[in-house]
């Protein structure tokens, strides 16, 4: 195997590059729709083992990208949770929402935050929990610690819904989550479409109806039904 010039660290611009072709490929294709060679060659690099210097396996590099971009969302979020807090804040479901949304997307305005992420990473993290949910928990367990933020979040939503029995709210969470990456996955291949811009994403106000739509989830009142089953349930379980 011929070595690379450049060192494998952290930064260097070979292993970047080929990370961010790796995503771009992975969240258009999937991983199985992705061979090493077209890394490799989508990287503009002619050493076919590049990707065994620099990651060891395809497998290690998808769940490196997984810790990258769990490590860029936790900073972005606990950044705004800071400033949030320090105002007195949050004070409504609305703005923790908001929070868990809007770091959740690169925005065209986000300067240097969103530098070394490529667009589609959304949909990369979606068909992971869909279709490779191993691998996803494989290497958010090694790296658990960047999920501070989304703690932070769901901690301040459940002061602010107290209402809500605890078990109901946190199965709603599991809802939010679902619906929240589905849609924005949705929105990202919109957005690389400039050519046939898509008339939900391409109006103005669709993230903040997002908003308004997922706080209508965590807020909705559980039905008696709902109440009624949960309660049957507990009772079972009980006995």
């Amino acid at each position: 195997m011929t070595i690379p010039e450049q060192d494998s660290l952290p930064g260097d611009p070979t292993r970047e590059k080929l990370k961010l072709e790796a995503l771009r490929l992975f969240s258009e294709r999937g991983i199985n729709g992705v061979s090493v060679r077209d890394i490799v060659s989508a990287s503009g690099l002619r050493n076919s083992s590049s990707i065994h210097y620099y990651f060891g396996t395809k497998e290690a590099l998808v769940k490196e990208l997984v810790v990258d971009i769990a490590r860029h969302t936790d900073i972005k979020r606990n950044r705004v949770l800071d400033e949030l807090e320090q105002a007195g804040g949050p004070v409504s479901v609305a703005e923790v929402v908001r929070v868990l949304i809007e770091t959740s997307i690169n925005r065209p305005d986000a300067g240097d935050d969103d530098a070394g992420i490529a667009r589609g990473y959304m949909r990369f993290i979606m068909m992971l929990q869909l279709n490779h949910l191993r691998i996803f928990n494989e290497a958010v367990a090694v790296e658990n610690r960047w999920n501070s933020g989304y703690l932070r979040c769901l901690d301040h939503l459940r002061k602010l819904l107290p209402e809500v029995p605890p078990e109901i709210l946190n199965q709603r969470f599991i809802f939010m989550t679902l619906a929240v990456g589905t849609a924005l996955s949705a929105r990202e291949a919109s957005m690389e479409a400039a050519t046939n811009p898509n008339r939900l994403w391409g109006t103005r106000y669709a993230l903040e109806n997002l908003i308004d739509t997922v706080c209508g989830m965590l807020e909705q009142p559980p039905s008696e039904s709902t109440l009624e089953t949960f309660r049957s349930g507990r009772e079972q379980a009980s006995g």
